[in-house]
């Protein structure tokens, strides 16, 4: 924790400590000095992106003072899972606010509540979002991994700008229950962690049925697989991989591009077949294919879902109505200067969710993120690989994803800002690659990204310019290692 303080001012990574986790944590102790471990995360600290609800000390925000001192009813069931498995939850992570759902021009990384979370790359770095400090968490090794949510690229993409494993499961593999939503349609919890085998362990540990999330029903397993399995060097070894290349060249950035080719080859070099020049058949990236209608209605009927279920609502918001307008008159909520113009377009949806229009852009969703499987199927391939910044429709198919560190911008890469004046672009800022595969592939997905990892070493090159200098150390002053 005093490591994450020796950042924290200069990165706003940490939303709030557990206050309770340094007396968990000697328990944790005492338990291992006994022999009496509760599970395989014993003892091991793990950082939880914000929107995860806690029935601590902790509170659940997402970032907003709408829900300042509100108390959920349940806790989420992925941190119930970690508890179990006897990970100390040693706090919350800043975020985007309601993961990223307000406005075009919000910054990433930014919330009223926690302030502005930066990377630790180059000065006023962009974290990426909407997972932000669980991510930018990871990358400074403040805890042995952490836990973020995807809706749309929420985890890959700024596990890209911070040089570290992001895992995005399948829709359904880990529950949703007790998490503030944006789409029932498409949310996933995955870890972030800076080795692929780390995030294997992680999985193993909270993936699984849960009561409280329909999704997860289609859990295609009688008995749970273990995801480590699937960390072997050889895993690419007869591999076909596709690689949709219209779909990269929008992209446009030429060093990426340059090192994802040479990315290929390693591929080839380590066993796996590469069929290039593919195209999907009806997705087009970067054309605004998305039917946001159906997202939209998830997002409000979600948030009122999860407004009625608070034990204590101070600000007495039950509808996205009074939600709206809290913001739009609360000034910390900055809505002049960061927008709400996706929470306006979200207000003047008129359809709920058993609208026809609703269904009707819900199945066009549903049928662009098919092209990922109508793809892989028509090239009898076994995973795509890409840039992680390619705009694919793994979203909306639920498919799983893994993103690994790829490389770093040159020292002659110019600086690209955005809106809000925080570096995209520069050099010294990490790049990464993803594999993506068929809904319920995330262990095989999972031994591809470690052959990789284990091939080119990547994350041993990253290098932050803000990281914490206490050393990690047991009594006896042997190091702990920041794998599990």
């Amino acid at each position: 924790m005093e490591r994450a303080r020796q950042v924290d001012d200069a990165l706003r990574i940490i939303a709030q400590f557990n206050p309770d986790a340094i007396q968990i944590a000697r328990e944790r102790d005492e338990q291992r000095k006994s022999r009496k471990s509760i599970g395989p995360l014993h003892g091991v600290p793990i950082l939880v992106k914000e929107t995860l609800a806690t029935t601590d000390k902790m509170s659940t925000t997402a970032g907003s003072l709408a829900l300042g001192n509100a108390i959920p009813r349940r806790e989420s069931t992925v941190i119930s899972r970690l508890r179990a498995a006897g990970a100390v939850i040693l706090g919350k992570t800043n975020l985007s606010e309601w993961s990223n759902t307000r406005g075009t021009v919000t910054p990433n990384g930014w919330t009223p509540k926690y302030g502005q979370c930066l990377g630790g790359f180059t000065e006023n770095q962009d974290p990426e979002g909407s997972s932000s400090g669980s991510a930018v968490a990871a990358s400074l090794g403040l805890a042995a991994a952490t836990i973020g949510a995807e809706t749309c690229g929420s985890i890959v993409l700024p596990c890209q700008r911070n040089a570290v494993v992001g895992l995005k499961p399948t829709m359904g593999l880990t529950s949703r229950a007790g998490v503030i939503p944006v789409s029932s349609q498409q949310d996933s919890i995955g870890p972030i962690t800076r080795h692929v085998k780390d995030a294997a362990m992680i999985l193993n540990v909270i993936i699984g049925y849960d009561e409280f999330d329909d999704a997860t029903k289609a859990l295609p397993w009688e008995k749970t697989p273990d995801f480590t399995e699937s960390c072997d060097t050889k895993a690419l070894q007869g591999i076909k991989v596709a690689v949709p290349r219209e779909a990269i060249t929008s992209v446009l950035d030429p060093e990426v591009l340059a090192t994802f080719d040479e990315a290929l080859e390693t591929i080839v070099m380590l066993g796996g077949k590469i069929i290039d020049n593919l195209q999907f058949s009806k997705w087009r990236p970067l054309k605004g294919m998305r039917n946001e209608l159906s997202n939209d209605i998830a997002l409000r009927e979600g948030l009122e879902g999860y407004f009625r279920d608070l034990v204590t609502n101070p600000q007495n918001i039950s509808t996205f109505g009074e939600l709206f307008r809290f913001m739009r008159h609360t000034p910390e909520e900055r809505a002049e200067d960061y927008g709400l113009d996706w929470f306006q377009n979200t207000l003047e949806r008129s359809q709920d969710s058993m609208s026809p229009e609703f269904r009707e852009s819900s199945r066009i969703n549903e049928d662009l993120g098919a092209d990922i499987q109508r793809l892989l199927d028509s090239s009898d391939c076994q995973a795509m690989v890409i840039p992680t910044s390619t705009d694919i429709p793994h979203d909306l198919g639920g498919n799983p994803a893994i993103t690994v560190p790829l490389g770093f911008y040159a020292e002659t890469r110019g600086i690209v800002r955005s809106d809000k004046g925080l570096i995209q672009k520069a050099p010294n800022i990490p790049y990464a690659l993803m594999f993506v595969g068929r809904r319920f592939s995330d262990k095989d997905l999972i031994g591809y990204a470690f052959a990789f990892e284990q091939a080119t070493q990547v994350q041993n090159q990253s290098k932050p310019m803000v990281h914490p200098t206490i050393d990690i150390s047991l009594v006896d002053g042997s190091k702990i290692e920041t794998e599990l």
